[in-house]
């Protein structure tokens, strides 16, 4: 889980070749992040969240990684997307960072 965690962080959110869109959105992403598509099932919009690295290995937001696995398979290639609802993303978040004393915050873009 922690070598998954350190490639995602240095990977970013560029899924393949450089593109201009993949660079300028690779280089919003602060070092030590990895950016996380939630949603976009049934009609709705997938939010994007910007995710400390170190918070995945978390157990609420693993379990919800294993779905993402279970759904898309390991070798999904681009950012993590994590098909359940956002408010179900958001309680697991919310419980690992009240678990968490960091003062850093996590990044809502609301794409």
């Amino acid at each position: 889980m922690r070598q998954l965690i350190r490639r995602l962080s240095r990977v970013g959110d560029c899924g393949g070749g450089k593109t201009k869109a993949a660079t300028a959105t690779a280089t919003t992403t602060p070092e030590g992040h990895v950016p996380v598509y939630v949603g976009g099932g049934g009609g709705e919009a997938p939010e994007r969240f910007v995710v400390r690295a170190e918070l995945l290995g978390a157990p609420a937001l693993a379990e919800l990684l294993g779905r993402a696995a279970q759904e898309y398979g390991y070798r999904h290639q681009g950012p993590i997307r994590i098909p359940c609802p956002v408010a179900v993303f958001r309680r697991a978040l919310a419980a690992v960072m009240a678990g968490d004393e960091a003062d850093e915050e996590v990044i809502e873009d609301g794409q």
